[in-house]
């Protein structure tokens, strides 16, 4: 800038926890083993992590294959997948 001063840099158009409770919208958690599952925030809602970015909340959860991460999505209710689902958790 002009006056020398720094800009803030802050990461631009996060995904936070409160988007995946608009209407039509669910959260989806998926594994790097290929396992997807819906997820219910509200254990998270409880907690007060509303506002959270949800790459803040990806290492809450587990999945059947022993990992320690999943990566969370959300996802308009047309976007759910057709075959089985299940098998990641919410840990805390």
């Amino acid at each position: 800038m002009a006056d020398a001063q720094r800009i803030a840099t802050r990461p631009f158009a996060q995904a936070r926890l409160h988007q995946a409770l608009l209407a039509r919208s669910s959260l989806w958690a998926v594994c790097r083993c290929g396992q997807e599952a819906q997820i219910d925030p509200a254990n998270w809602l409880g907690q007060g992590l509303r506002r959270q970015p949800l790459g803040a909340l990806e290492t809450r959860l587990r999945c059947q294959c022993g990992a320690r991460q999943a990566r969370l999505e959300i996802r308009g209710l047309s976007e759910a997948p057709a075959g089985p689902t299940g098998g990641i958790h919410v840990f805390r």
